[in-house]
């Protein structure tokens, strides 16, 4: 099984979804789809918590993981169907009812072998070719939706690809791939075609945004390959990170 993760950016309008559509297409095997939240939902949900929470911050941080959730959970919705009604064939997973994690919430801990089991289970139950769930959000074992950590997306795609023993993943993302430097700022900037996973940590320990720093750990502990393209141009090399 393969891992794809959209970000935000490439869901934010219907073209985003249509091309999500193109890719997918275009791509044999079994595979795992991680979807973020459309756009800047997150950031509308965010704010939208913080003026409920003005004049009481007491339960501020639980608050904020159930409402904020719902973006995820709203446009994994949409992408199911869309994809459906394409012809594609899709299973679509509430992912909070298949990583627990404790209740620490914004910044969750996930508990690696109650999730594997429940990730089994849901396969075994519910065979199907393509899948299509959320990123960045999960659950406590009694029903409270959790997250991540801010852009805890491709995150979640790399546990679900430790524990599939997934053949690789890919971030699908607003740039061609990992930078030398931040475009914007430094016109020499230019594409890191090839990494490893200690120069990509290096890359993250120095404030470089484009991967979650979390992302790392569980793909070296299996020695799955991550890819990060550019959705809008899918056929570019992007960059590998391996060993």
């Amino acid at each position: 099984m393969h891992v794809f993760k959209f970000g935000g950016a490439s869901v934010r309008d219907a073209e985003g979804i249509r091309n999500i559509g193109r890719i997918i297409a275009q791509t044999d095997g079994r595979l795992m789809i991680v979807v973020s939240a459309m756009g800047k939902t997150t950031n509308a949900l965010e704010g939208l918590v913080r003026a409920l929470c003005e004049y009481d911050l007491s339960g501020f941080d639980a608050l904020y993981d159930q409402v904020v959730s719902t973006g995820e959970l709203q446009s994994t919705r949409i992408v199911s169907a869309y994809l459906n009604n394409c012809g594609i064939a899709n299973e679509w997973m509430d992912i909070t009812q298949i990583i627990v994690t404790d209740d620490q919430f914004r910044q969750a801990n996930v508990d690696m072998d109650m999730t594997q089991r429940l990730l089994k289970g849901y396969l075994k139950t519910h065979p199907a070719r393509i899948y299509v769930t959320q990123g960045f959000i999960a659950g406590t074992p009694d029903g409270r939706r959790t997250t991540l950590g801010r852009e805890g997306s491709d995150y979640t795609a790399a546990l679900l690809a430790n524990l599939l023993n997934a053949e690789s993943v890919t971030l699908w993302k607003d740039v061609p791939g990992v930078m030398s430097a931040d475009p914007l700022r430094d016109r020499n900037a230019h594409l890191l075609p090839h990494l490893t996973y200690d120069e990509t940590e290096q890359i993250l320990a120095q404030g470089a945004q484009i991967i979650h720093p979390k992302t790392i750990a569980p793909l070296r502990e299996k020695n799955i390959p991550l890819y990060v393209k550019p959705f809008l141009h899918p056929e570019e090399q992007g960059t590998v990170i391996k060993n």
